[in-house]
């Protein structure tokens, strides 16, 4: 039996837990991206355009989080910060496979300017990624 040293299984064990989680996916797919220093998500909207009053979806995925890092969940939530407060539905989440994740029930139901907030949960932390949406009436 052959004995392998531990600096070259080492080498191997950190370079792949360096890896992102997974490519994103193409802004030709529909999907924009959102970074930190700390992760990436790649989203899309279901339909395309939101429209003030109307259900859409949320598809996300995690293309990257801190090396290591298991992610364990996604939320998403909007709010108004003219108006201090957020929407008057809570999205059903998904998990549609591998750092994926399908967001339904979402809705911003007045117009002027939203922030979606995207919290990835991954080991003991939050890290949350944000998006400007402004509806017109």
């Amino acid at each position: 039996m052959r004995r392998v040293g531990i600096a070259p299984v080492a080498a191997v064990l950190a370079a792949t837990l360096s890896m992102p989680a997974l490519a994103c996916p193409a802004a030709d797919q529909g999907y924009r991206r959102l970074a930190s220093p700390d992760a990436e998500i790649a989203y899309r909207w279901e339909p395309a355009e939101l429209k003030v009053g109307q259900f859409f979806t949320a598809e996300v995925v995690a293309c990257r989080l801190p090396a290591s890092a298991a992610l364990r969940g996604i939320a998403v939530d909007a709010t108004m910060p003219a108006h201090g407060h957020g929407m008057n539905y809570r999205p059903t989440a998904a998990r549609t496979g591998p750092d994926r994740f399908r967001f339904t029930g979402l809705m911003l139901h007045m117009p002027g300017r939203w922030r979606v907030t995207f919290d990835l949960f991954h080991d003991d932390k939050r890290t949350r990624l944000t998006h400007e949406v402004s509806l017109r009436p």
